[in-house]
């Protein structure tokens, strides 16, 4: 399903749009802003995940990682 949404820009951002057509970089505008779109997404995605290894990593600097805690194991058990 797609939705229709109307967007005021500013007229050196569509100028650049209009570029990548020309230039054969994507095929239509619609193309160009969707790709950007989901460029940003998954940005903000990355950015809120990397926020939370940072989070749950803090602290634990001084621990074992999980690979040193295994290998620890088995040694303790031979």
């Amino acid at each position: 399903m797609t939705t229709q949404v109307n967007v005021k820009l500013d007229e050196k951002l569509l100028r650049e749009v209009e570029k990548l057509v020309k230039e054969g970089h994507v095929k239509t505008k619609k193309e160009a802003f969707e790709r950007g779109l989901r460029l940003l997404i998954r940005s903000v995605k990355a950015s809120e995940l990397a926020e939370r290894i940072d989070r749950v990593s803090t602290g634990t600097e001084r621990m074992p990682s999980a690979t040193e805690a295994v290998v620890e194991s088995h040694e303790e058990e031979d």
